[in-house]
């Protein structure tokens, strides 16, 4: 009755261990994720940096248009139409800053959900630790009385 008993709680000590190895997986696969996140963000502020360039770039740009504009209005047709290619690039920018912010919103949810996530194996890695303490009390207690019943014999 005692060996069965030890096996069974060797059975749960094995799945416990089990467990917790799907555990650290699940853990390292998270990190992973929000390393692969990390380096998706470093990668957005460089494209926004670049963006910010390009931009302070237009700026730059259609001051000189302007001043071109001020001493040339002969040469209106043709700064005219340089402008509105400018437009069309700002646009096309602001698109992309606008499907980049939707972006980093989605990485920031899945960021928050792993968060989650990651405190709920957390929680449930100490009460199996918990769990784990005692069993093996239990086990050294009746390793003793296995073997006190033995020096009784």
């Amino acid at each position: 009755m005692i060996d069965q008993k030890l096996d069974l709680i060797l059975v749960e000590l094995k799945e416990i261990k089990a467990v917790q190895a799907s555990q650290g997986e699940q853990l390292n696969s998270q990190s992973k994720q929000l390393s692969n996140h990390d380096k998706q963000f470093k990668g957005i502020n460089e494209q926004l940096k670049e963006i910010r360039g390009k931009l302070n770039e237009h700026d730059q740009q259609f001051k000189e248009i302007r001043g071109q504009l001020q001493s040339h209005n002969e040469q209106l047709n043709s700064h005219s139409e340089h402008i509105q290619q400018l437009i069309h690039i700002v646009a096309a920018t602001n698109t992309k800053v606008e499907e980049l912010t939707d972006h980093m919103n989605q990485v920031r949810e899945d960021v928050s959900v792993l968060k989650t996530s990651q405190q709920t194996v957390l929680q449930t890695q100490l009460e199996h630790e918990k769990l784990l303490e005692r069993l093996s009390i239990r086990s050294v207690s009746h390793e003793a009385d296995i073997a006190e019943l033995r020096r009784a014999k």
